[in-house]
């Protein structure tokens, strides 16, 4: 009976973890089409939306500082956090780029934050 329970809790736990494909991870090899897209686009927005299908986006930060990115659902709405620290003495601009995830069943509006603060995306695009 413990063995049933147990493979039973196990398999709720991988369904329920499949369901969701929320996710935000840092790109380490930039694709050739959206490098072409931040070629055209350049650097000088601070954040820049650019989607690719229907379950892809991603968010490009251009930053002098060194930044954190965390990922919240809340109902209907996807929080993106951004955590930056400014450093004052780096005088060039880098650029990171986090590749977006979504569950394409769910209709989401997006809420994005510099700091606690309530930012826009300076640049929306598609590829």
């Amino acid at each position: 009976m413990r063995k049933l329970l147990a493979v039973l809790l196990c398999s709720i736990i991988v369904l329920s973890a499949c369901t969701s494909e929320l996710a935000i991870t840092e790109v380490k090899s930039v694709p050739k089409d959206l490098q072409e897209t931040l070629n055209v686009l350049g650097m000088e927005d601070y954040v820049q939306k650019i989607n690719n299908g229907e379950k892809r986006s991603y968010i490009v930060i251009n930053t002098k500082g060194t930044i954190t990115v965390s990922l919240e659902s809340k109902d209907d709405t996807i929080v993106i956090n951004i955590d930056e620290v400014e450093n004052p003495n780096d005088e060039v601009i880098k650029q990171h780029i986090f590749k977006l995830t979504t569950d394409t069943k769910y209709v989401y509006t997006i809420d994005l934050y510099k700091n606690g603060e309530p930012i826009p995306f300076d640049t929306v695009g598609a590829f």
